[in-house]
């Protein structure tokens, strides 16, 4: 299984990517949604983590790039957020992300939500 993993933090790409290891996920790294955009188009990925703060194309317009082409319109995503405001976590259910994790990440909670997340739309 390949997961694509988008966040400007190297630190927390790092720790995104040792929990998706441990459930089996080969992953493949961007530190910027305009990067991602090609990856996701290019590749197939049975799940996205992306972060919704970054620089230049953000989390929630990357999901809805992604959400617009056929290869990106089923794929499972998890968003991460620092953002603790109800609207954010509106917006980013009306594009269809599985689940939002806050950050600071914890492993444990990203874990679990990875596992509903495959739970509710099997690979």
């Amino acid at each position: 299984m390949r997961a694509l993993v988008v966040d400007d933090s190297a630190v927390v790409r790092k720790l995104v990517c040792d929990v998706l290891a441990e459930e089996g996920f080969e992953c493949l790294e961007s530190d910027n949604g305009l990067e991602a955009i090609k990856l996701a188009l290019r590749e197939f990925f049975q799940l996205v983590v992306t972060d919704i703060n970054m620089p230049g194309l953000d989390g929630l317009k990357f999901v809805q790039r992604i959400r617009a082409s056929t290869k990106g319109r089923e794929v499972p995503v998890i968003v991460l957020s620092s953002r603790r405001d109800e609207r954010s976590v509106l917006q980013a259910r009306s594009l269809g992300v599985q689940a939002v994790v806050l950050k600071p990440v914890s492993p444990e909670a990203l874990r679990e939500r990875v596992r509903v997340v495959l739970t509710v739309s099997p690979i």
